[in-house]
C-alpha cells in the first residue's frame, strides 16, 4: 500500500499542472514562448553554472570539515547525480543516493556520507526558510496564513537540527530509544551505527560559513529568477518578486511531486495575481524555469550517472580480479 502511494505521489503535481493548463489559453503560452530571445535563452541556461558552482564550492567546505577527502571535480560530478535521482524521485528524495557513490569514493562510511548530505540540504532548507519567514511577514496584509506556517515550520526545523546535531543531545537520544524493547534485535548494530553517524560531525561555528554561502547562493537564484521573469513581461517590484518566489519554493519542497511541478504553478499563480500578472505568463516563466533549473541538469545528471556507474564497475571488476 504504501509502496503504491509513493509510486502515485510524482503524478500528483502533474495532474494539478495539468488542470491549470486546462483553465488557460494555451495559444497565449505557445506565443509567449515562440517570441523568447534565442540568445537569451542560451545565456539562461547559462546562467546555473555560477549557482552549480557555489553550491559545489559550499559542499566542499563541509566535506572538509567532515573529514571526507574528495576533489572538487567530484563533488560537482557528485551533485549532477544527486539532480538526477533526484529528478525521478517525489520531493527529491532520491537525491541522496549520491551518499553511495560518496562512499565509494571517498571510502567512508555509508552513514557518514549520508549524514554529510543532510547537514548539506538542512542548510539550504533553513536558509529558503529565513528568507521565505522574510516573505511571509512582507506578504501577511495580503495573505496572513503564509507567514505562521512559514514562521512554525522554520522552528521546528532549526529546533531539530540543533537538538540532532549536537552530539550529546542527538546521540544520546538515539542510544535512549534503543533502550526500549520495540529495538531490542537491532540494538547492538545500530549503537554503533549512530557512533558512526557523529563521528567527526561539523560544530555550529564549522556550519556559519556554509550558511552564509547558502544565502548568497538563494540570493542569486532567486535574482536570476526574476531577470528571466523580464523574459515573460512580468513587472514586479525585485523584493516582493524573489521574496513571493522563496515562498512558493517552501511550499513546493513538500515531498509530493518532482522538483515541485505543479505546486510551484499553482502558488505563483495565487501570490503574482495581486500584482496584476496573467497567469498564462506565470506558467510559462515557471515552467522554463523548471525546465532551466531541474530539467537541464538531471539530463546531465544522467549522462555523469551513466558515466561514473561504468567507471565503478570496472574498478570493481579490477579488484574482484
Amino acid at each position: 500500500m504504501i509502496m503504491s502511494i509513493k509510486k502515485l505521489l510524482p503524478i500528483i503535481g502533474i495532474i494539478i499542472l495539468l488542470y491549470i493548463l486546462s483553465t488557460m489559453d494555451i495559444g497565449k503560452i505557445i506565443s509567449i514562448f515562440s517570441k523568447l530571445n534565442p540568445w537569451y535563452v542560451t545565456a539562461s541556461f547559462c546562467s546555473i553554472l555560477p549557482i552549480v558552482l557555489i553550491a559545489n564550492y559550499q559542499w566542499q567546505f563541509i566535506l572538509k570539515k567532515h573529514k571526507i577527502q574528495v576533489s572538487f571535480w567530484y563533488s560537482l560530478k557528485n551533485i549532477f547525480i544527486g539532480f538526477f535521482y533526484g529528478f525521478i524521485t517525489p520531493g527529491g528524495l532520491g537525491g541522496y543516493t549520491r551518499a553511495i557513490y560518496l562512499k565509494k569514493e571517498s571510502g567512508e562510511t555509508l552513514q557518514k556520507c549520508f549524514v554529510n548530505i543532510l547537514i548539506l540540504n538542512t542548510i539550504d532548507y533553513l536558509t529558503l526558510l529565513s528568507i521565505g519567514v522574510i516573505g511571509g511577514f512582507v506578504l501577511s496584509s495580503k495573505f496572513p496564513n503564509i507567514f505562521p506556517f512559514i514562521l512554525i515550520l522554520f522552528i521546528i526545523m532549526i529546533s531539530l537540527a540543533v537538538f540532532f546535531i549536537h552530539k550529546e543531545t542527538g546521540a544520546q537520544f538515539f542510544k535512549k530509544l534503543l533502550q526500549s524493547k520495540l529495538f531490542n534485535p537491532f540494538k547492538e548494530k545500530w549503537t554503533a551505527h549512530i557512533d558512526t553517524i557523529y563521528k567527526d560531525i561539523p560544530t555550529f561555528s564549522d556550519l556559519l560559513i556554509p550558511f552564509s554561502i547558502s544565502i548568497l547562493s538563494w540570493l542569486l537564484y532567486l535574482s536570476e529568477f526574476y531577470i528571466i521573469s523580464k523574459l515573460f513581461a512580468i513587472d514586479v517590484p525585485y523584493i516582493y518578486f524573489i521574496l513571493i518566489v522563496a515562498v512558493a519554493n517552501i511550499i513546493a519542497s513538500l515531498p509530493i511531486t518532482i522538483y515541485g511541478l505543479g505546486t510551484r504553478e499553482i502558488v505563483l499563480i495565487g501570490l503574482l495575481s495581486g500584482f496584476a500578472v496573467a497567469p498564462e505568463s506565470i506558467v510559462s516563466l515557471s515552467l522554463f524555469w523548471f525546465v532551466l533549473v531541474w530539467l537541464f541538469p538531471s539530463i546531465i545528471g544522467a549522462g555523469v550517472t551513466m558515466i561514473e556507474n561504468r567507471r565503478i564497475d570496472r574498478s570493481d571488476s579490477k579488484t574482484m580480479v
